[in-house]
């Protein structure tokens, strides 16, 4: 696609080993924060049709969707089973005609629609499509948080340069005995070491509560899931992918170790029955990869050699 892309564009966007699915290009500073916050340099945003995930791409990846190819392939496909999902996604992209309306059902969606109407009242008008994509967020600057931060910071660095300091001496005798840390240092090294082990448990339980959850609404039943269990599972895979494909993210190593979510999601996706929920898992699935092969040699390491 060309550069002059804007916002309310309707585009065919790919990921993965998925088919083309039609999309909306979405104006960055209207995000979540959580999507935002995955923003990457040269790339707009896209909300997806009949899905409720946004993707971060490059404009020349992306194709124009006109309307002839939009009818073309509802009436190629409208008898295809396999491609349900995909083809109500090329219905919802039909109807689109109000790129506002379209927002205001999806503020709606997301329980955000107080946000959009604050957003149209500092602007003084509604919001419209045609914008350039590439326009974030304008920057705030919390100077009692940038000071905390700071604080925080520091504190890593003293450390930081601490152990630096005691492993570069590691081998060298001392000549005189080592200064007994005073009260304050012990208590910010125990509280340093509280927090650490919060937050890995705090991970943890996370973790096993939404396998706990996704598990029950899908799999330990004998009926269909119900329409709020389909709702809620939807949620929670969103939220595990928008925390997935991050430098640091929620769902790492050890989360995965514990909770085993990753089997859950494939168990979900050999489940033809459960073929709605099939194209997330599987891009979960595709994020945590090189976190599945290390959980996989950590399980050949364990096992004793013939």
């Amino acid at each position: 696609m060309t550069k002059d892309i804007r916002t309310g564009d309707l585009v065919l966007c790919k990921v993965g080993s998925f088919p083309p699915w039609p999309a909306v290009v979405f104006p960055q500073r209207l995000l979540r924060d959580d999507v935002y916050r995955k923003r990457k340099s040269n790339c707009v945003a896209v909300c997806f049709f009949n899905d409720p995930t946004y993707y971060w791409e490059q404009p020349s990846r992306l194709k124009r969707l006109d309307r002839d190819t939009i009818h073309t392939f509802i009436s190629e496909h409208s008898k295809n089973a396999n491609q349900r999902e995909l083809i109500n996604a090329y219905k919802e992209a039909n109807n689109f005609d109000d790129f506002n309306i379209f927002l205001q059902g999806k503020f709606e969606e997301e329980k955000r629609l107080k946000e959009l109407k604050a957003f149209e009242k500092s602007e003084g008008s509604k919001i419209v499509a045609g914008e350039d994509p590439f326009i974030g967020r304008t920057k705030v600057v919390n100077k009692r948080k940038k000071a905390s931060i700071s604080f925080n910071d520091d504190l890593k660095g003293k450390e930081e340069k601490q152990q630096s300091n005691e492993g570069s001496n590691a081998n060298i005798k001392p000549s005189k005995k080592k200064r007994p840390m005073d009260n304050t240092e012990v208590k910010l090294n125990t509280n340093i070491k509280k927090k650490v082990k919060l937050d890995y448990s705090r991970k943890i339980e996370i973790s096993l509560l939404f396998r706990r959850r996704i598990q029950r609404n899908l799999i330990q039943r004998e009926t269909p899931p119900t329409e709020a269990d389909v709702k809620e599972t939807y949620e929670l895979l969103n939220r595990i992918y928008e925390n997935s494909d991050t430098k640091r993210p929620f769902f790492d190593v050890n989360a995965l170790r514990e909770s085993k979510l990753h089997k859950l999601l494939k168990a979900i996706v050999n489940d033809p029955h459960l073929e709605e929920f099939h194209p997330l898992c599987k891009e979960i699935l595709l994020s945590w990869a090189e976190i599945i092969t290390e959980l996989k040699k950590e399980k050949l390491q364990v096992l004793p050699t013939p």
